[in-house]
């Protein structure tokens, strides 16, 4: 089987099971008695384990950058490319939607954590075992950073923030209010509130069924893929050429699985940055 699939069944990137394998044996984590508790399935370990490689490199990243300040140089190696790849999000990607709060604080980190944690999440399912689960290929995990990152933070927070100057408990029914653009005839208010009111609700749910279609489809295809390369042929010309059809389209499919995994922490970014800038928009 080749490296950078993680096990014999691709299936298992998608599943959120109990199980860790290890190729030779695999931990039951219901085993253990904070696992049961906390829930902490396959998938969550792998989120754990992409948090606490972000704080590392974050770490690392901003011990560099305090240097390059210091010594007045940019900063270099792993600062350098993560400088690289914030600056771009922040003039390529928020400046645009959010042109009037893409230098706060809290926007640059919000939008940056939704794509370095997606981008680790996509990737660490590519990882031998005991890694190999992609936190991104279920619907739970994609539905909570849409719903309760770019809904929930951005959208309604964000605006309601926005339009109670500094208080979102009086700024709510301001941003409900400010969903209807100004000028439209008083008879069209209601029906365009309720399509407005929606929509804000669809936002999220394209965001969710987005990732993760496209993160599981990947996998399909390997499964398959595999599949081909793990049956027996009647003959051996029949098996040299399926079987090195499949080779070739396994590794095909397995470097597109790379460079999804960085189109889609991108699109995600870039998705939630124009829902969030449109709730903070001064024209509604």
């Amino acid at each position: 089987m080749l490296p950078l699939l993680a096990s014999d069944n691709p299936f298992e990137h998608t599943w959120n099971t109990w199980e860790i394998h290890f190729y030779a044996w695999s931990v039951d984590l219901r085993d253990y008695e904070i696992c049961r508790k906390l829930g902490i399935t396959n998938f969550v370990l792998s989120m754990l384990v992409v948090a606490l490689v972000l704080l590392l490199v974050g770490a690392i990243v901003g011990r560099e950058a305090r240097r390059a300040v210091a010594e007045n140089r940019t900063p270099r190696g792993l600062g350098g490319i993560f400088e690289v790849i914030v600056q771009y999000l922040r003039d390529e990607v928020l400046k645009g939607n959010l042109p009037h709060h893409y230098k706060q604080p809290f926007y640059s980190a919000l939008f940056c954590t939704f794509f370095f944690f997606i981008l680790f999440c996509n990737l660490i399912g590519l990882l031998p075992q005991p890694f190999g689960h992609t936190p991104t290929g279920t619907p739970w995990v994609t539905g909570a950073l849409a719903f309760g990152g770019t809904f929930l933070i951005g959208i309604v927070g964000g605006g309601s923030v926005e339009k109670g100057h500094g208080n979102p408990i009086l700024g709510f029914p301001k941003f409900l209010i400010g969903l209807v653009p100004k000028g439209v005839p008083l008879p069209l208010w209601p029906l365009l509130f309720v399509i407005e009111l929606v929509g804000i609700f669809v936002k999220p749910f394209a965001l969710m069924i987005r990732l993760w279609a496209n993160m599981t489809a990947g996998h399909i295809i390997l499964a398959v893929l595999s599949g081909f390369l793990s049956m027996t042929f009647a003959s051996i010309g029949s098996a040299i050429a399926v079987k090195g059809a499949s080779a070739f389209g396994f590794l095909a499919i397995t470097g597109f699985e790379i460079a999804i995994a960085f189109i889609q922490a991108y699109i995600f970014t870039t998705l939630s940055s124009v829902f969030v800038g449109a709730a903070l928009s001064h024209e509604h």
